[in-house]
């Protein structure tokens, strides 16, 4: 396992140009999610009541806001452009899989130009797979519903909702994790020109190295999210901005580094 992650980073260290575009796209979604938070939070703090007015003026606040979004269409707007942002993200998701994908199978290539060539050839495929994994993930929601709604009825507390729900959340999202790790390797065996019967044969018979494998690059990522989210509760200003840039190249770089990881052992199997 050691060789493979040996090897994954050695590829992604080589991967100047996907960082750079995988960086540039994160930070124009932060901006672009950011400026769209702020102008709905700006003029609701502008309007909101200041310190030295009474209690009541900030119930009729509340109350104001309340029979806004219940009986007029104002929230609509909002509504409406949060999905087209949804929508927005899950068209460029799989264009981008498919340009790294692509870009870590043909190394030997000019690195923009098997990046935007991975998008020309692989985009369609690779968003045909989004959406069964988007459709696959989401299946356990037909049972977790009914079952949140009778949580929320009969649970008096949010502390004892939290509680009942939680191994549900836990366990949604262990089998989100897998079916994420199982399209890796249909991605990967689409890219290599491999069936996707043998993509799945791989990954189900070496399961176990493939999970120890992505959970180790899982949990180095946990760490050093940790220790970013610890040190900028520190620092402020421009030394806790320039870190947190940092943190997503750092980010990028782990993704990388599991897609390159895994790419290498698919390979070895793959010869076998």
């Amino acid at each position: 396992m050691l060789r493979h992650l040996k090897y994954g980073f050695k590829m992604t260290s080589s991967q100047h140009f996907l960082l750079l575009v995988l960086w540039l796209y994160q930070f124009a979604w932060g901006l672009l999610l950011m400026a769209f938070v702020q102008s709905i939070v700006v003029p609701l703090m502008h309007r909101y009541p200041s310190g030295h007015l009474s209690q009541s003026a900030v119930q009729l606040f509340l109350a104001e806001g309340e029979f806004q979004l219940t009986k007029t269409d104002i929230s609509y707007s909002y509504l409406w452009t949060l999905l087209g942002l949804v929508v927005a993200r899950m068209v460029l998701t799989p264009l981008l899989n498919a340009g790294v994908f692509y870009s870590i199978h043909n190394s030997h290539l000019n690195s923009g130009y098997r990046f935007f060539r991975g998008i020309r050839e692989l985009g369609g495929s690779f968003t045909l797979y989004y959406l069964c994994q988007m459709a696959l993930t989401a299946a356990p929601l037909y049972w977790i519903v009914p079952i949140a709604k009778k949580a929320l009825v009969t649970v008096g507390s949010y502390e004892g909702l939290a509680s009942a729900l939680l191994p549900y959340v836990a366990g949604v999202a262990v089998y989100g994790y897998l079916i994420h790790l199982l399209f890796v390797y249909i991605m990967l065996g689409r890219t290599a020109e491999t069936s996707t019967f043998e993509s799945v044969r791989i990954f189900f018979s070496r399961f176990l190295v493939i999970l120890l494998l992505a959970s180790l690059l899982l949990l180095l990522s946990g760490l050093l999210t940790a220790i970013t989210m610890s040190v900028s509760l520190l620092w402020a200003g421009l030394s806790a901005y320039i870190l947190h840039q940092l943190f997503h190249v750092l980010k990028m770089l782990f993704k990388l580094w599991a897609v390159s990881s895994q790419y290498h052992h698919f390979n070895e199997q793959q010869a076998r």
